[in-house]
């Protein structure tokens, strides 16, 4: 079984590699981005019955991140 580090790492790498097939990579970063915050936003609220703002969101990210 792989490690939580190389299937991250593997993610990484097909995002990295599907992005630069767009005209704008970056824009399709940021897309990524987005959705993945407001997939992270339906199960929170499906988890906790709470449901979190794109800044709470943004907030709970820098916040792990200081941790790290």
């Amino acid at each position: 079984m792989k490690s939580r580090s190389e299937i991250l790492n593997e993610i990484i790498f097909y995002i990295l590699e599907r992005a630069k097939c767009e005209e704008d990579t970056d824009k399709y970063l940021e897309h990524v981005l987005e959705y993945c915050k407001k997939d992270y936003q339906q199960v929170y609220k499906k988890q906790n019955g709470v449901e979190l703002t794109i800044d709470e969101v943004q907030r709970k990210f820098e916040s792990q991140r200081k941790e790290d």
